[in-house]
């Protein structure tokens, strides 16, 4: 990743702008300003940080960088040569709503890394542990073998640490994480993980391949509910075909007939 530097004097007015992977900066933030009025900044998909801000922000939420133009500046503008845009930010093209990137540079584990690091990684895991754990239960001995399958929790804290981070790429807090035990609301979470891209949860915008994945997504929950109930169905017809299965199914339903209607029994003499 390229990160383009310029010196300054004031902490406090060093800005960083993040857009399609690339970070530019520092800069100051009259040049952030300078390049919004110019077009060149997209509100929502553009990313700001500095000043007193604790994170990345869209620059649509940064106050003082799009400001209402007044009339008198509108006409000026028109009869006053464009503006040159900042140094830091004149190699970016003007940015246009409908044409804007949303696939932000952000830390965390992307789609990718995320689907790699619930399937693959803890399959990988625990083939290692089943060949490792049993040659170190010889060298530690029964006392330090009785501790050994305390290691297979690694693989759910892997795929844990995972989905924390894909949710952080996701421009989420990783307390969302918790939502995946929730029946039915598991299932809404889950695609976002395998679908959506990242600084979702800025843009909410989904890209091409977002769009592709969701649908394969709930296209394979869509037929393998479906999947399922048809197996259920047909094994339940099939049940009921079976001689033997209805012959036993007349058997126990005598016995519970015999048990209802048969005498209670004395008590026994004290």
């Amino acid at each position: 990743m390229r990160v383009k530097a310029l010196r300054m004097s004031d902490p406090k007015n060093e800005w960083w702008l993040s857009r399609s992977g690339e970070k530019f900066g520092p800069v100051t933030f009259d040049q952030v300003v300078e390049a919004a009025k110019a077009g060149r900044l997209e509100p929502r998909t553009d990313l700001l940080f500095g000043g007193d801000l604790k994170d990345w922000t869209p620059a649509g939420q940064v106050e003082g960088v799009f400001e209402k133009i007044s009339k008198p500046e509108v006409a000026e503008s028109k009869t006053a040569p464009a503006a040159a845009a900042p140094p830091m930010l004149a190699e970016a093209a003007p940015q246009h709503s409908q044409e804007a990137p949303i696939d932000l540079d952000l830390p965390g584990a992307t789609r990718l890394g995320w689907f790699l690091g619930v399937t693959v990684l803890p399959v990988i895991l625990s083939l290692g542990l089943g060949v490792l754990l049993p040659k170190l239960g010889g060298m530690v001995g029964p006392e330090g073998a009785k501790w050994l399958p305390l290691g297979l929790l690694a693989v759910p804290l892997l795929i844990l640490i995972v989905t924390v981070k894909r949710f952080q790429n996701l421009a989420m807090s990783g307390w969302w994480t918790l939502m995946l035990f929730v029946p039915l609301a598991n299932l809404w979470f889950q695609s976002m993980l395998f679908a959506y891209p990242p600084g979702y949860g800025y843009t909410r915008k989904l890209d091409t391949i977002g769009k592709v994945l969701v649908t394969i997504y709930w296209l394979f929950l869509v037929l393998s509910i479906a999947a399922g109930v048809a197996a259920v169905l047909m094994g339940g017809a099939a049940l009921l075909q079976d001689e033997r299965f209805l012959e036993q199914w007349q058997q126990m339903q005598n016995q519970i007939e015999e048990m209802q209607t048969a005498p209670p029994q004395p008590a026994p003499a004290p």
